[in-house]
């Protein structure tokens, strides 16, 4: 059964929207695609293993999929978990790799080289990674008086085009680098190692309350991360048919000059891209320049109609825009 779905990290959802209002040529943007595609890339990795997760959807399984977790109780440490499989008997972490290319696991220095188009790249090891994960999570359960249960580590290759090979004296530590069609099969061998059941339902149902509870999602300053300016960023509606920034208030609808389309709920998206990079907390006065419209009503119409109501007093009030999801 699925606790905790997956769903489209912050950070890649903000990536998206700076790219699509940062001015044109930015001396940033190459920058920031490449961390776009990296993020994203590891999303689809992860999105293409839940297929897998599907052969143990049945009660004797609780899956939790992207965790991020406090370390201590000042929750300025945390710690992720791509996917965490729960079993009364014990519980299984998945590190999610979605890598394409040669990649050789080297145990010298600790590091996966990927070898694609006759270029070498490195990237930290996976195992070395899930495993530091692992320790972290005995500690949470330890901190919330939770069971002691065996803790079992992954690396889960998702892309079927890497050809993975490891270093002659890479060990056991081999055994935990996988594909995603034998997952399955992996899990149900841990099954038949542990007879004795450890969380008991009651038990379970805390585990999953409290995963819940403080699952943290990572939501970087995007702006502050990439020293980017206010000014470099284009404010308006944006066409839904072209992206062509901004579009035109006439009467009740939004125009493009550029193809003609309009649209009565464009600024929806708009008013979604202004809290992603901006502040989901904004004053009726914020919302009308960055919608580019003039009349405090008609905003006021627009907040309303999207179900959203002010919080505090005449020109102080706030509005809470939405976050997609």
């Amino acid at each position: 059964m699925i606790r905790k779905a997956r769903s489209k990290p912050i950070k890649l959802l903000k990536l998206e929207v700076l790219l699509e209002r940062m001015v044109p040529n930015h001396t940033k943007k190459q920058q920031i695609v490449g961390d776009f595609v990296k993020v994203n890339a590891g999303f689809k990795g992860e999105m293409s293993l839940d297929f897998h997760l599907t052969d143990l959807l049945n009660d004797h399984y609780d899956i939790f999929q992207d965790l991020r977790l406090p370390r201590d109780k000042n929750k300025d440490l945390f710690f992720q978990i791509d996917s965490l499989i729960v079993h009364s008997r014990f519980c299984v972490l998945l590190e999610v790799k979605n890598l394409i290319g040669n990649l050789y696991f080297d145990h010298q220095f600790d590091q996966i080289i990927r070898t694609r188009d006759g270029v070498d790249e490195t990237f930290p090891d996976p195992i070395n990674q899930v495993e530091l994960q692992a320790k972290y999570f005995a500690e949470w359960l330890a901190a919330h008086k939770l069971p002691s249960v065996p803790l079992y580590t992954l690396v889960v290759i998702t892309n079927q085009k890497s050809y993975i090979r490891t270093s002659s004296k890479y060990g056991k530590k081999a055994q935990k680098i996988i594909r995603g069609n034998n997952l399955a099969k992996k899990i149900n061998n841990y099954e038949k190692l542990h007879e004795e059941a450890l969380l008991l339902n009651k038990e379970r149902n805390k585990l999953s309350s409290l995963l819940n509870k403080q699952h943290t999602p990572h939501n970087p300053d995007i702006l502050k991360s990439y020293h980017i300016n206010t000014g470099d960023i284009l404010t308006g509606v944006s066409c839904p048919s072209c992206n062509t920034i901004p579009m035109v208030r006439i009467k009740r609808n939004w125009f493009c000059k550029h193809c003609s389309t309009k649209s009565m709920n464009a600024h929806v998206k708009a008013l979604q891209d202004y809290a992603l990079l901006f502040d989901p907390i904004a004053k009726n006065k914020d919302i009308r320049e960055f919608l580019h419209i003039e009349s405090r009503s008609s905003a006021k119409k627009l907040l309303s109609a999207m179900n959203l109501t002010p919080t505090g007093l005449r020109k102080s009030a706030t509005y809470t825009l939405p976050i997609p999801k």
